[in-house]
Order: structure tokens, then C-alpha cells, then sequence
């Protein structure tokens, strides 16, 4: 199946590595991605998709404000906040430093606790979309004392979200991984919800049939709530496409169907256009 071009990737992490955001880049004008998000959150992973090393640096917020200025039509940022970790006044902080949206991962409560309210009152008044971390997360290397724990991580928490915020759009990544059938439901009951699918090729996705794809993604307008995003190194992205691709031609999508899920819905995600 052919793959459109003009394509947003909603989710990518910025690898610590010499000449990244050139590598990465480089690519996106190779594989006809017009735009990308990206995450740097190194300090709870900073050898993340590490491949060609040695690690340079730890890619967090600040570094990501420079990046965005500098590749404004190219890449927009997703602040990262760790919930119960940073100051709720932490949004507007990122907002002014022109992030797009938030990027929440490892929570030290559940994401649905109301000690978290503010910051996505905020991020509702703001209007900037989320994308939560949902499902089963291994560091690349043991974290003693950071508190991580996937159970807080559930995608059925974000209905709760859904419903205190309705203007609020969030991202359910992963398809909830390993609470997959929980993610598909909330993402077709709660109108503000999508899912993408990111993950390693031989990841999740790869285990899973294309009959079961079919099963959990089976209602019509589907294909209004999946999103594209790669969520691996910059030389992995063909392949994420690739197995995209391969997924979305066995739900039978057409060609309007695939420009939704490429890039139609993150456009409107950010645009704040749900026509």
C-alpha cells in the first residue's frame, strides 16, 4: 500500500546522540514527513533508542525549546512533565517556551488523580493537546528511587480526564500497551481521545494479528482517531511506516481513510478544527 506524503508523526523521542535532530531530519525529507513531534524527556531515559553512541548530553525541555525555534515548520515540541514530580506551574512555563503540547510519562499517582487537575485545567485553557504514556514502560536501565510504575499508566484512567475536561484533546500512545481492548474503548467513546500505535517493529505491534486489529479497531469512523507516530530511532522510521501501512491495509482504509490517520488528525488535533 502506497503511503501518503505529507505525513505527521506525533510522537518521537530525541535520541542523545551526536547530529541527531540532522539525522532525523534528513529522513523526514526522505520518507515525505512534513512534520514531527518531539519528546525529549532524558532525564528519566536518557540512553533511549541509543544506536550509534556514545551518548552526547541529556536532551530535556530547555534543549527543546532551541530546536523548535530553529525548525519551527518541521517540529513542534511536546513539554515533558512528570506528573507529582513537577510544579503544576510548569505548564505555562513550557507553553511560553513554545511547546505544542504535553508529553506526561511515569506518574507517581494514577493519571486520574485530582491532585493532577490543575495541570490539565491548565493545558485545556491553553489548548494544548496531551499525549499520555499508557501501558507497560521498561527503562533502558534500572531506575531505583524514580518511583516508576505502569500500573499508573492504565489508558482507562484518561476517561476520568475525558470527562472533568471535554475540551481537553489527548493522545492515548502505544494503544495502551498492554490494556489494548481498554484503549480502543475509550477512544471510541470519548470523543476527545486518540491512539496512536508507536512502538518498536518488532514490538507489540508485531505480535499482534492483522484479524485483531481488525476486532479492536472495528467501528466505522476508526480511522478518525489512530494517528501515525513512529516512537523509534530516525533510522527505524521506514519501517514503522512500513508496518503501519501494513496494519491499516488490512483494516481495508482507503485512501481518504489513510490521509486521516497520517495526518488529517493531528492537524485537527492542533488546529482545534474537528470537521
Amino acid at each position: 500500500m502506497a503511503k501518503p506524503s505529507g505525513i505527521w508523526d506525533v510522537h518521537h523521542h530525541w535520541v542523545n546522540e551526536v547530529g541527531y535532530i540532522d539525522r532525523l531530519l534528513k529522513t523526514m525529507d526522505r520518507l515525505q514527513i512534513e512534520r514531527v513531534g518531539l519528546i525529549a524527556m532524558g532525564e528519566i531515559a536518557e540512553d533511549l533508542f541509543l544506536i550509534h553512541p556514545p551518548r552526547e548530553g541529556c536532551a530535556g525541555n530547555d534543549e527543546l525549546a532551541h530546536v523548535i525555534k530553529k525548525h519551527p515548520d518541521r517540529i513542534w515540541g511536546w513539554g515533558f512533565i512528570r506528573l507529582g514530580r513537577h510544579e503544576n506551574r510548569v505548564v505555562d512555563r513550557l507553553a511560553g517556551a513554545g511547546m505544542a503540547g504535553l508529553k506526561f510519562h511515569a506518574p507517581l499517582k494514577p493519571y486520574d488523580d485530582p491532585e493532577f487537575f490543575p495541570v490539565y485545567d491548565r493545558a485545556q485553557q491553553l489548548g494544548l493537546p496531551c499525549l499520555f504514556h499508557t501501558g507497560i514502560f521498561s527503562p533502558p536501565k534500572p531506575m531505583p528511587g524514580q518511583g516508576f510504575r505502569s500500573e499508573n499508566c492504565r489508558p482507562v484512567y484518561l476517561e476520568t480526564i475525558a470527562q472533568e475536561f471535554p475540551d481537553l484533546k489527548m493522545i492515548c500512545a502505544h494503544l495502551g500497551v498492554c490494556w489494548n481492548e481498554e484503549a480502543a474503548a475509550i477512544c471510541r467513546i470519548c470523543t476527545n481521545i486518540y491512539a496512536d500505535l508507536s512502538g518498536r517493529v518488532d514490538g507489540w505491534r508485531a505480535s499482534k494479528s492483522i484479524q485483531w486489529y481488525q476486532q479492536i479497531l472495528y467501528w466505522p469512523t476508526a480511522h478518525q482517531k489512530v494517528l501515525f507516530g513512529s516512537d523509534v530511532h530516525a533510522d527505524e522510521m521506514e519501517e514503522a511506516l512500513d508496518d503501519y501501512s501494513r496494519i491499516f491495509s488490512g483494516l481495508g482504509w482507503d485512501e481518504d481513510q489513510l490521509r486521516d490517520a497520517f495526518y488529517n488528525n493531528a492537524r485537527r488535533l492542533f488546529s482545534g478544527d474537528d470537521r
